[in-house]
């Protein structure tokens, strides 16, 4: 009966975390990890602190290969003499449970008990138990805590984050960290060490006397085990490709599935930029949880995206875009992160602020790397996705939506079209065909024969509308759709249909001024390291409401025009 009130206490709320720095982790694995089941320590902590920031092997202890019972004498001994005047107090004892026995036995409850009773002031006693190197090949900790409830104890389930020494919260200085382990700040559900074999080649044979164990691996990189989370998947994509590929996404509300969901497919290293807080409006048109409520929103994403995958690297940044300057996106885009390197990496707008949209196309063709933007048009009744890639598609984001940048820049208008009156089921879609975009643009150039060859497929048609309405043209003015679909059988189309239109850069060969971002070249590379700065200066404001439609019309007779002009050259 207790351990089902304890799972539906920790189902409800969320799970308390055990921090403690990457020096208390090694300790446990030179001493507790490296030795057969049950051996344990002591936890301590400062006074005014929640963090572990003291580890002491108990090598004095009585142990059998069933029981662990702590040598009182001397562990009073130091916490009277050495802890408690250095403003240490206990906070735990951690110890190891044989085979994969990942929770504290009854006796542990007992035991916890007594010391919550003993000290009244202390409020909850870490109790983690470890699974050792000697006896299932690999080391495991499984953070778990104590608290008194009533007549009795409680024993809830917690998280764990290893906590760096030095923290800046400076986003230039992300990497500052010589980190020894890679998962430096992320919340865990569990620690795993993998690469336990030569730990414990090296230092199994060890005494329980010994103290610690081996000053050879003190610094040793440890690893944290995919387990079989894409067993199924592991040939739907190209795993490397994903795990190597950085997403930086401007806009983490309606993308908030997307963001996930990439990480479901392999992706493992994510930049997010956004400067607002969950609010309850938020619940009905995004996957927030009411949990979230006044959180970050970049927080809760990363926070989910790690308790998917604890190997995701993730940097929250709870900032506007124009916040950041053009060398910390750049260093956001292609610099290490935790030691973490990218082999391409895609910016994506995934906002209703055109200046941010904007401002993402610019730092795209900056940097010379593809990106992807998303939008939902008004009460979610259509759908429009953009893309680059340097390379293939030869318009940038700012040639395919021209007159939108004509309202925003020239004519001084504003948008009011929000997500009031959208289905969710709209930013569900769009999310799913940003997904599969995404997909295209990491394999590009790849062998994988299913996604290596999309790219060069979908070549320039970087404009993608998907009516989420039968009734689109009508309630939006747009005929793009009965245009694609005239003289098809009507019976067998209602709505959902993609179209995938092509698109060309503005230049005077297609009847434009120039492209004042890329140019008009036909080749994005050649905007590379072009701008002084990427922020765009908004002009005085006028309120006019601005369709979130592209001039499909316009583009779509200058392409014919273009078309022509090429067959007869």
């Amino acid at each position: 009966m207790k351990r089902d009130t304890m799972k539906q206490h920790d189902e409800k709320d969320v799970r308390p975390i055990l921090k403690m720095p990457a020096s208390v982790i090694t300790s446990i694995i030179q001493t507790i990890g490296l030795l057969p089941a049950e051996s344990g320590g002591a936890f301590g902590g400062s006074e005014d602190g929640d963090d572990i920031t003291h580890f002491h092997f108990d090598e004095s202890s009585r142990n059998s290969s069933v029981t662990y019972s702590p040598d009182h004498k001397f562990l009073n001994r130091l916490f009277k003499h050495k802890w408690n005047p250095a403003g240490i107090r206990l906070r735990g004892f951690v110890h190891s449970h044989p085979g994969r026995m990942g929770r504290p036995s009854y006796g542990d409850e007992v035991y916890a008990e007594r010391i919550l009773r003993a000290i009244p002031d202390l409020e909850q006693l870490w109790l983690p138990i470890i699974n050792t190197v000697s006896d299932t090949g690999a080391f495991r900790l499984t953070p778990w805590v104590a608290v008194l409830r009533g007549s009795g104890v409680e024993i809830r389930r917690a998280s764990i984050q290893i906590t760096p020494v030095n923290r800046s919260e400076d986003s230039e200085n992300i990497n500052a960290d010589d980190r020894r382990y890679l998962h430096v700040g992320t919340v865990l559900d569990q620690l795993v060490i993998t690469d336990a074999e030569s730990l414990r080649s090296c230092c199994g044979k060890a005494s329980r006397k010994d103290g610690p164990v081996c000053r050879r691996h003190a610094g040793t990189h440890v690893r944290l085990d995919r387990g079989q989370t894409f067993a199924r998947v592991h040939d739907a994509y190209d795993l490397e490709l994903m795990r190597s590929t950085r997403i930086i996404a401007v806009g983490a509300g309606g993308a908030a599935s997307w963001l996930e969901e990439h990480c479901r497919a392999g992706g493992e290293q994510f930049v997010l930029i956004d400067p607002d807080t969950v609010s309850e409006t938020n619940l009905a048109t995004q996957q927030t949880y009411r949990r979230d409520i006044g959180r970050p929103k970049v927080d809760c994403i990363a926070e989910r995206i790690r308790d998917i995958n604890p190997l995701a690297k993730t940097a929250a940044i709870q900032k506007t875009l124009d916040e950041l300057t053009d060398e910390q996106i750049r260093r956001l885009a292609l610099d290490p992160i935790d030691g973490r390197e990218t082999t391409r990496t895609i910016i994506c707008g995934l906002t209703d602020a055109f200046f941010a949209q904007a401002r993402v196309n610019r730092l795209a063709l900056q940097l010379g790397i593809p990106s992807l933007c998303g939008q939902v048009y008004r009460e979610g009744r259509g759908l429009e996705i953009t893309f680059t890639f340097p390379g293939v598609t030869p318009a940038c984001h700012r040639c395919v939506l021209s007159s939108r940048y004509r309202y925003f820049l020239e004519q001084g208008r504003q948008n009011d079209v929000t997500s009031h009156g959208t289905p969710i089921f709209a930013t569900t879609r769009l999310n799913a065909i940003k997904g599969f975009v995404a997909l295209a643009i990491i394999h590009y150039g790849s062998d994988h024969p299913r996604w290596g060859n999309l790219l060069s497929r979908i070549g320039n048609r970087n404009l993608i509308q998907v009516r989420t309405d039968p009734d689109f043209g009508e309630t939006m003015g747009l005929t793009i759709f009965e245009r694609v679909f005239k003289g098809a059988d009507q019976d067998r189309l209602v709505f959902d249909e993609t179209v995938w239109l092509p698109q060309v850069q503005e230049c005077p060969e297609t009847g434009y001024q120039p492209c004042p971002d890329c140019g008009g070249t036909g080749n994005l590379r050649d905007a590379k390291g072009k701008f002084v700065d990427t922020r765009l200066t908004p002009p005085p404001t006028r309120d006019v409401t601005v369709s979130n439609e592209a001039d499909s019309d316009a583009r779509r007779q200058a392409m014919t025009a273009y078309k022509k002009a090429k067959v007869h050259s």
